[in-house]
C-alpha cells in the first residue's frame, strides 16, 4: 500500500520523528491565524507529545504535505476515537472509529487540491487500520472547513449553537474505496 501522494508541486506522506519540527513549525503558527480569540490552543497534549500521539501508536498516524523544498504545507491527523466529546457520546462504536483533527493548509495554497489528498491519505489509512467510520468536529467560523468535509461525504452528526458553532460530522468507510 503506497500512502505517498505526489504532485509535481507537494508530496503527502506519513510523517516520522524527523518530522516532528517541521510540522509544529507549520501547524502552531496555523493554530494562531484559525483560532486567535482561544487562549491556549496549542498547548494541546497531541502537539506537545506529537511522537507519543502520531508516530508510535499502531492505530494513529498524522500525515503532512510537503512541497518541493520540504516545507510542511498541510497537514491531517487520525487517532482511535476515544468517546470524549459529550455532544456525540456513546454515537459510535470506539472499536472501529477513528478520529480526524489537525487538518491545516497553508493559506496561499488552498483550494489546490492539498486537503483532498490528505483527506484520502486518511480514509485509505483507516481502512487498511481496521476503522469503518471516521468522525471529526469543525467549526462553521473556520474558512473552508465545513463546506470542504460536506464535499467530502462526510454527515452532520449534531451541530451546537455554542459560540464556536461546532459541527460534528462523521462518515461510514466500510462501503467507499
Amino acid at each position: 500500500m503506497d500512502l505517498n501522494n505526489n504532485n509535481s508541486d507537494w508530496c503527502i506522506r506519513r510523517i516520522t520523528a524527523a518530522d516532528i519540527g517541521p510540522v509544529l513549525d507549520f501547524i502552531l503558527p496555523m493554530l494562531q491565524e484559525i483560532y486567535p480569540h482561544i487562549p491556549g490552543v496549542a498547548d494541546r497534549w497531541d502537539l506537545t507529545h506529537l511522537e507519543e500521539a502520531y508516530v508510535l501508536p499502531a492505530k494513529a498516524a498524522l500525515f503532512a504535505a510537503f512541497d518541493s523544498n520540504g516545507q510542511v504545507v498541510g497537514t491531517v491527523a487520525v487517532n482511535p476515537y476515544d468517546d470524549r466529546l459529550a455532544a456525540v457520546a456513546g454515537c459510535y462504536d470506539c472499536s472501529v472509529t477513528a478520529e480526524v483533527s489537525r487538518c491545516y493548509v497553508k493559506t496561499s495554497l488552498r483550494r489546490q487540491g492539498i486537503a483532498c489528498r490528505l483527506a484520502a491519505s486518511i480514509e485509505e489509512y483507516c481502512r487498511t487500520h481496521g476503522y469503518r467510520r471516521i468522525c471529526l468536529h469543525t467549526h462553521k467560523f473556520l474558512p473552508g472547513g465545513f463546506p470542504f468535509w460536506l464535499s467530502q461525504g462526510y454527515l452532520v452528526r449534531r451541530e451546537n449553537t455554542d459560540a464556536l458553532a461546532t459541527v460534528y460530522m462523521d462518515k461510514d468507510i466500510c462501503a467507499t474505496g
